[in-house]
């Protein structure tokens, strides 16, 4: 597997993997009319507004040779950097392509805290995180424009070296 800057290229790839997880992390947690409505069509105007754009952002992809099999989505603030996004593919969850992604965002993050949001319902996310030495936060309620709202939890990662993250054990499933 290799990590790679994402480029405009990868725009439809990476918003169809972003919508998949969603639905499939997300189902019993955020209502089922909106992961199941228009859900694909606003990550992929997403995405191709991110990657056009030439923000600040940085897109690392996960490629393990067929494809995009993940990726992460940093964006650097002034004095820490948010890691927006940390998406794999469903079936491949477990692999160790999320701890290689996010061993990456804190090379990326440098000396910068590096912190995202993860929503509170999300247990399979928030262990990964703190078996990856998250730290959390803070918690508070971030209301949706479609009417629903939803608790997050905020974790980080401050004066951590990419190399001192657990990497994934050849035991475990």
């Amino acid at each position: 597997m290799d990590i790679r800057q994402g480029t405009t290229a990868d725009a439809a790839a990476v918003a169809a993997l972003h919508t998949r997880s969603w639905q499939t992390a997300y189902t019993g947690i955020l209502p089922d009319g909106y992961l199941n409505g228009s859900l694909a069509d606003r990550q992929a105007d997403l995405w191709r507004d991110r990657l056009a754009g030439g923000g600040a952002g940085h897109l690392l992809i996960a490629d393990a040779g067929e494809g995009v099999a993940g990726f992460a989505y940093l964006v650097p603030q002034e004095d820490r950097v948010l890691l927006d996004n940390l998406h794999v593919e469903p079936g491949l969850k477990r692999s160790g392509i999320g701890g290689a992604l996010l061993r990456h965002a804190l090379d990326r993050a440098g000396t910068r805290e590096l912190y995202l949001e993860v929503l509170k319902r999300n247990t399979t996310a928030i262990a990964f995180y703190e078996r990856h030495g998250g730290t959390r936060a803070r918690e508070f309620v971030e209301r949706f424009p479609e009417g629903f709202e939803v608790d997050v939890l905020e974790y980080y990662w401050s004066g951590i070296r990419s190399d001192t993250v657990p990497r994934r054990s050849s035991h475990a499933s």
